[in-house]
């Protein structure tokens, strides 16, 4: 793969709901929009991630925008790119 080649990846709009006490980590929530299989009836479904925050001023109830990236650790492969 040519550098010329690069994927970019789109970053996704999350609101930060806890924050760690070292103020590393950050835990996300990610909305989307899911239709029932049997009924089609639209309701909202939210995924929990674990995005990396170091250097970024986050508070929670903020929303932010954040790109995966190379694992962290165990369960953090996700980073804030931008606070909304």
């Amino acid at each position: 793969m040519n550098t010329t080649d690069k994927v970019t990846k789109n970053p996704v709009r999350a609101k930060i709901t806890t924050l760690s006490k070292d103020g590393k980590t950050a835990k996300v929530e990610v909305p989307r929009v899911v239709a029932d299989p049997l009924y089609g009836k639209r309701m909202r479904r939210e995924i929990s991630l674990h995005v990396d925050v170091a250097g970024a001023d986050v508070a929670v109830g903020k929303e932010v925008m954040i790109l995966p990236c190379r694992r962290i650790s165990k369960t953090k492969s996700w980073k804030v790119v931008s606070i909304i």
